[in-house]
């Protein structure tokens, strides 16, 4: 099962399917990729170090939005851009990025839920809190 399909993606953007491409199957699939880089490199390698990092552990549904905007801000609506001063794309990708940092940083703060014993389902200890608290300038 996959983190977002096209039925998530047209519910947050349903702009996309308005032109000539009928399905974004394979930028959602880079995306959900894009999506997993980004919890191993942030949170992964810096709480559990050495060990292996396995996706398959992720709850796929707690990652559905970021991944549509993942979709969005990378593969989507740049390919829909003319990269024009007046083109509306440009300012819903700078939308979409925004929207992605904060649902990235909500799920990393809320508690990303992983699969340690590879039992089948997540329980309390297996839900890890991740938060940034130091002020960066």
């Amino acid at each position: 099962m996959a983190y977002a399909n096209a039925e998530n993606l047209n519910f947050y953007a349903p702009e996309v399917y308005e032109g000539d491409t009928e399905d974004w199957d394979t930028e959602l699939t880079l995306a959900e990729t894009d999506i997993k880089n980004k919890i191993e490199v942030k949170w992964y390698d810096q709480v559990k170090g050495n060990k292996e990092f396995d996706a398959s552990k992720l709850t796929e549904g707690q990652w559905t939005k970021a991944t549509v905007y993942q979709t969005l801000v990378a593969y989507v609506l740049p390919k829909m851009s003319t990269f024009r001063i007046d083109d509306t794309f440009i300012e819903q990708i700078k939308f979409y990025q925004d929207r992605l940092k904060d649902e990235l940083n909500m799920q990393f703060a809320l508690g990303i839920k992983y699969d340690d014993d590879g039992d089948g389902s997540v329980t309390d200890a297996e839900t890890y809190k991740y938060a940034q608290t130091r002020l960066y300038r």
